[in-house]
């Protein structure tokens, strides 16, 4: 079994991406409240399988068990966001990710032409721990010179030192279960509904 292994797109007809956010929100005599940042944000995501195919239910079927519980992590994209809005963005080769900064929560790819980034956008790249960020642009934005930088949440991690392999195309994100698989083994409706969890590392 492997970490990160990518998930078997067929059959996917609900992906939905919740943001989390890790906060205390004590109340004051006032009525106002102070919000205690708890730890980094990150994905939740409910997906919702159809396995039409015996074919369809045995990959998908094999993929969770693979899984061993929350164990293994695998990888996903946002799965009915995959392309950015730009459409002369057409491959990631020569994107290099030039710089991060965590307290503003930017990041900045270089090697982009005269690009453009749109909020809502995905960008992902390998983490300095091995897993990969995934992040949601939050601000339109244009190259400067080949390089861009954008507002991302959640907040960026340390890039990996050797290959961040930066992607605005089918960005990934590291996830693991958050519970069992939902089976569901009707008649004409065959399927499996589970819920997974960022991994941040």
């Amino acid at each position: 079994m492997s970490a990160g292994e990518l998930i078997p797109c067929r059959g996917i007809v609900g992906a939905d991406w919740q943001p989390m956010n890790q906060q205390a929100t004590p109340e004051t005599l006032s009525g106002e409240s102070d919000v205690l940042e708890l730890g980094p944000s990150y994905w939740v995501v409910d997906f919702e399988v159809e396995c039409p195919t015996r074919e369809d239910f045995d990959t998908w079927s094999a993929f969770l068990a693979r899984r061993g519980g929350a164990a293994v992590t695998f990888t996903a994209p946002r799965t009915f966001r995959k392309l950015p809005r730009d459409p002369s963005v057409l491959s990631d080769s020569g994107v290099s990710l030039t710089s991060i900064d965590i307290g503003a929560r930017t990041i900045t790819l270089g090697g982009v032409g005269a690009s453009k980034a749109y909020a809502g956008d995905m960008v992902s790249y390998r983490t300095l721990g091995g897993g990969y960020y995934i992040g949601q642009v939050q601000a339109d934005t244009t190259a400067v010179g080949g390089s861009i930088t954008l507002l991302v949440w959640p907040e960026p991690a340390a890039k990996n030192a050797v290959a961040p392999l930066p992607r605005r195309i089918e960005a990934l994100g590291e996830f693991r279960l958050d519970g069992a698989p939902r089976w569901s083994g009707e008649w004409r409706r065959r399927g499996v509904r589970f819920t997974a969890k960022q991994v941040i590392r």
